[in-house]
């Protein structure tokens, strides 16, 4: 757990610390992780999170440790950690395309929780 805080921790460090300055931002790696890419596994992280959050509460659900589920995003895809921390660098140097990508990611996060309220919506019924 405190390896993939200290992740996160560098990760938002790098972008507080490049996204004022005025500079065009790091040089793209060479296995740098396709945009679409990103906005899918930035999609599934978020997912991840809140499910282990909702997990920590509910004593029902088996108890998943976050870097776990952040792990097995980055299997999922088939990249590994370094390449993920090298992707997210280079484009939180870049704020105007990082914004893009998390507004693509944050508009599906919105889409599923709306589709879910929907869902609830129509399931109430009284009992008879």
């Amino acid at each position: 757990m405190k390896k993939i805080s200290l992740y996160f921790l560098l990760i938002l460090l790098a972008v507080a610390s490049f996204s004022c300055k005025e500079k065009k931002g790091f040089p793209e790696p060479a296995n740098l992780i396709k945009e679409k890419q990103m906005v899918d596994m930035l999609y599934d992280i978020h997912l991840n999170e809140a499910y282990a959050n909702q997990a920590r509460y509910d004593k029902n659900r088996i108890q998943v440790e976050s870097k776990d589920l952040y792990l097995s995003v980055l299997e999922k895809y088939g990249v590994p950690d370094s390449v993920f921390a090298q992707s997210v660098v280079f484009y939180s140097s870049r704020p105007k395309l990082y914004d893009r990508i998390y507004q693509q990611v944050v508009e599906r996060l919105n889409m599923l929780q709306e589709e879910n309220s929907a869902r609830k919506e129509v399931n109430i019924q009284p009992q008879e």
